[in-house]
C-alpha cells in the first residue's frame, strides 16, 4: 500500500508542475517558438545526466519522433499566446481520444465501447470550445486550431513511443526534448533567422520552465508509473487541466469563458469515463 501511495504522490506532483505551463508562458514577453526551443533545450539537458550511459540507446525512428515532439510543443505554446490557457490545455487533452482513431488506422487496435462513449463526450466538449469558447482576442481562431493540432501531435507522440517501451523513460524524454528543440531551432533559422538570445532574467525563467515544468515532472511521472498503472495515472493527471487556468488567473487575471468551462468539463468527463473502472454487480 505504501508503494502505491508513493506512486500516486509522484504522479500528482508531476501533474501540478506540468500545470504551471500557462502561467509561465503568459509571463514571458517572447514569441512562442523561442519559448518552446529553450524550454525543450533546458529540459533535455537537465534530464541527460540522470540517464546511465548504458541506457542511452539511439534508434533511427527517434528522429521523426523528435520532429513531432517539436511540433507538439510549438503548437501548444503558440496556442497559449493566441487564446486562453484553458482553451489550450483542454484542447491538448483531446489527445487521449485522437489516439483511438489513429491507433486503429496505424496499429489496427479496435476501441471498446467505453472508449467510444468517452470519445463522444470529448468531441462534444471540443465542439463547445471551438464553437463558443472565445475570449475576443485577435486571431484567437488560430490559437484554438493550434491547440487542437497540439492534441493531435501529442497523440502521435504517444503512439510512436509505444515502439520504445523497453527504453529508459528519462532517456526517451531527454531525446524527445532535445530533438524537439533541434527541429524548432532549424525551423526558426530557415524561416526567420536563428533563435534570439534572451535577456538574463528571461533566461532564468526559461531554465526554470525547462527544468521545473518539464524535466522534473517527467522524472516524477516515470517513478510514479513504477508503482501504479497507466489508467490511474491518467486520472490523477486530470488535475493539470483544472489547475492551468487557476494559475493563469492568479498571474495574469485571464479568466476562461463559460463555454470553455462547460466544454472542458465534458472533455474531462470523457477521459474519466474511459479510464474509471465501473463496479461490477454481484449476484444476489
Amino acid at each position: 500500500m505504501g508503494s502505491t501511495a508513493r506512486g500516486r504522490r509522484f504522479v500528482l506532483a508531476a501533474a501540478v508542475l506540468w500545470s504551471l505551463s500557462g502561467a509561465i508562458t503568459k509571463s514571458l514577453a517572447l514569441d512562442p517558438l523561442t519559448i518552446a526551443f529553450y524550454r525543450g533545450l533546458f529540459a533535455g539537458l537537465a534530464l541527460l545526466p540522470f540517464v546511465p550511459r548504458d541506457h542511452r540507446v539511439f534508434r533511427p525512428a527517434m528522429l521523426p519522433l523528435g520532429l513531432i515532439f517539436g511540433a507538439m510543443t510549438g503548437l501548444f505554446l503558440a496556442s497559449m499566446k493566441l487564446t486562453t490557457a484553458a482553451n489550450t490545455i483542454f484542447l491538448q487533452y483531446s489527445s487521449t481520444f485522437w489516439v483511438v482513431p489513429i491507433g486503429y488506422l496505424v496499429l489496427r487496435e479496435k476501441p471498446d465501447r467505453r472508449a467510444l462513449v468517452g470519445i463522444g463526450l470529448a468531441m462534444l466538449g471540443i465542439g463547445v470550445i471551438i464553437g463558443f469558447g472565445h475570449s475576443g482576442t485577435r486571431d484567437e481562431w488560430r490559437g484554438i486550431l493550434m491547440g487542437l493540432g497540439s492534441g493531435v501531435a501529442y497523440s502521435c507522440v504517444v503512439i510512436s513511443m509505444r515502439s520504445f517501451r523497453g527504453l529508459d523513460p528519462l532517456w526517451l524524454s531527454s531525446v524527445n526534448n532535445l530533438g524537439g528543440a533541434l527541429s524548432l531551432g532549424a525551423w526558426m533559422t530557415l524561416s526567420q533567422g536563428p533563435p534570439i538570445v534572451p535577456s538574463v532574467p528571461q533566461s532564468a525563467i526559461l531554465v526554470v520552465f525547462g527544468v521545473v515544468q518539464m524535466a522534473i515532472p517527467y522524472a516524477l511521472f516515470a517513478k510514479g508509473l513504477r508503482e501504479i498503472d497507466a489508467a490511474e495515472a491518467v486520472l490523477i493527471c486530470l488535475i493539470e487541466p483544472i489547475l492551468v487556468p487557476v494559475w493563469v488567473v492568479l498571474v495574469s487575471h485571464e479568466r476562461p469563458s463559460a463555454p470553455t468551462i462547460v466544454g472542458g468539463a465534458l472533455l474531462l468527463a470523457g477521459v474519466a469515463f474511459r479510464y474509471v473502472e465501473m463496479p461490477r454487480r454481484t449476484p444476489m
